[in-house]
């Protein structure tokens, strides 16, 4: 039997060495990395505070890479298997951890520390018990996307012919059929109103006519507490026209080009 006091020197330190080292050193560490994290029996754990299996789960989230032993003994206390502070780059922890109904579940927790003797790498078995210190943030509900609801009006029905001042029934047609769409004025994005005008006369005149005709379509939308500044009005002349009519007769032709003195609303909200 080896007898320590006759020992030399050198024999007789190796205990304490041992001591020192406990019996951590479970995984094939190399500089605070494990290639394959290997776990005590969770059964084997002894703690030295009995309350320390019962981690502060915020003392808990504080742990983080570059932490000396000392802070983190600070924070969640002793490695539990009796791995010791110094010259052991693994410690171990079992932990009791709320599972979110009133109970309990048993996790294992592993931090292994560089050759600073830094906190390096963290690892959990089962790995489930990271999402009971940290729970995935709740996934963005993307907005919805902006609907637009668009209305044709004759201009014919709201002007008198040749003419930018609307007439009593193009105003009723505009609080019927616009502002009655306007039902949730906080999510209205925007009004775009585009004045339409048939090929009979000239461009500019007609380009003109179109704009005053929704240029006072905006004023009356504006006058029914619409905000100005959501309302875009914009002449369009005899652009996109929907019919093409070809009559010999003035009065015909005029009849068959309606549709293209029209004003086109688009109302955009948000949903």
């Amino acid at each position: 039997m080896l007898n320590l006091k006759s020992a030399p020197a050198a024999w007789r330190v190796l205990p304490v060495v041992a001591l020192l080292a406990g019996c951590g050193g479970y995984s094939q560490v190399r500089d605070g990395v494990a290639e394959q994290p290997v776990w005590p029996d969770a059964g084997e754990a002894r703690p030295i505070v009995p309350e320390t299996v019962r981690p502060d789960l915020d003392k808990l989230r504080k742990v983080q890479a570059g932490m000396t032993k000392t802070e983190i003994y600070q924070l969640i206390g002793h490695p539990q298997y009796r791995e010791g502070l110094a010259g052991v780059h693994e410690w171990n922890f079992a932990f009791l951890l709320p599972d979110g109904s009133g109970g309990e579940v048993s996790c294992q927790y592993k931090v292994l520390f560089d050759d600073a003797m830094l906190a390096r790498s963290f690892h959990w078995h089962p790995e489930a018990c990271a999402a009971r210190v940290n729970p995935p943030a709740p996934a963005a509900v993307a907005p919805a996307a902006p609907q637009t609801r668009t209305l044709d009006l004759s201009t014919d029905m709201l002007f008198e012919f040749d003419s930018a001042r609307l007439r009593p029934e193009g105003i009723q047609a505009l609080d019927e059929r616009v502002v009655a769409a306007l039902t949730d004025a906080q999510r209205l994005q925007g009004i775009r109103l585009s004045g339409y005008a048939d090929r009979l006369g000239a461009d500019d005149y007609n380009l003109a006519l179109s704009q005053r005709r929704a240029d006072a379509v905006k004023t009356h939308l504006v006058a029914k507490g619409v905000p100005a500044e959501s309302v875009q009005a914009e002449g369009r002349g005899e652009a996109d026209p929907v019919v093409d009519c070809q009559q010999r007769s003035w009065p015909a032709l005029i009849s068959c080009l309606a549709p293209n003195r029209r004003v086109r609303v688009e109302i955009t909200v948000d949903k």
